[in-house]
């Protein structure tokens, strides 16, 4: 069986230390990015995983918030949360 992209990089995610949630979240958005056909300048491209793996090790708070922004831009209840739970407000 072939996986996808984005499994591949939730799973090197995993390796590299990523907490399981913020690296379900990236897999998500690149799924999310393939899916939906994306602009080439919104994250989540395949040639993007380096740079988001980098940031879920360097910025894990800062990468979920931008996660969850791109795969809920319209769910301002929802963001609200994750900024109040993350301590960005």
């Amino acid at each position: 069986m072939m996986n996808d992209y984005w499994d591949d990089w939730q799973k090197e995610a995993l390796a590299a230390g990523v907490k399981a949630p913020l690296a379900k979240l990236g897999m998500e958005v690149m799924k999310a990015n393939r899916k939906n056909r994306w602009p080439k300048h919104f994250i989540g491209r395949m040639e993007d995983g380096p740079m988001m793996l980098a940031m879920c090790l360097e910025e894990p708070d800062e990468t979920e918030l931008l996660f969850i922004e791109n795969l809920h831009p319209y769910d301002d209840k929802l963001i609200a949360a994750t900024k109040k739970r993350l301590c960005f407000d």
